[in-house]
């Protein structure tokens, strides 16, 4: 069963058909057993829910409750007439915005450079001899992908 007749099915439930079209699904229902049963568990779910279903006590009226929305809204429109806004009327929050930024960015360059163990610590990187009168040249080929590290110990 498609979900159409579903919905057919729920709308003559709830009342909510046209006479012509409750006319049609009465039919439908007297002559398919499959409609019947799905027809009948609505019902009996529709009863289940209504029975068991807790009061709502709200604290207020009902006039009292949708007057605090309507003063809310002219609140809120008498505001933006007037063009300000709390949070964007200090003057102070459109300079420590952006320098905010600027300096967190400032930061993350400042520590991405200085550390050895980020995507530079390849290019950064010391090397450690015994020989205290060894020298070392390295050259680096990007288009190779190879480095190649010459170290001369000076004894001839």
């Amino acid at each position: 069963m498609n979900n159409e007749k579903l919905l057919k099915l729920q709308a003559y439930l709830d009342e909510e058909l046209a006479p012509e079209e409750a006319g049609q699904v009465r039919d439908w229902l007297s002559i398919d057993p499959d409609a019947q049963a799905i027809f009948q568990r609505l019902r009996e779910t529709r009863a289940l829910l209504a029975g068991n279903e807790l009061p709502v006590k709200v604290p207020e009226t009902r006039a009292f409750y949708w007057s605090k929305i309507e003063r809310e809204i002219a609140r809120f429109d008498a505001d933006l007439e007037r063009g300000s806004s709390p949070v964007l009327s200090k003057w102070w929050l459109r300079y420590a915005l952006p320098f905010a930024g600027v300096a967190l960015l400032t930061l993350v360059l400042v520590t991405i450079t200085k550390t050895t163990s980020g995507p530079l610590a390849g290019y950064f990187h010391e090397i450690e001899t015994p020989l205290e009168e060894a020298s070392a040249i390295t050259f680096h080929s990007q288009t190779a992908g190879m480095t190649v590290v010459w170290i001369d110990s000076g004894a001839r």
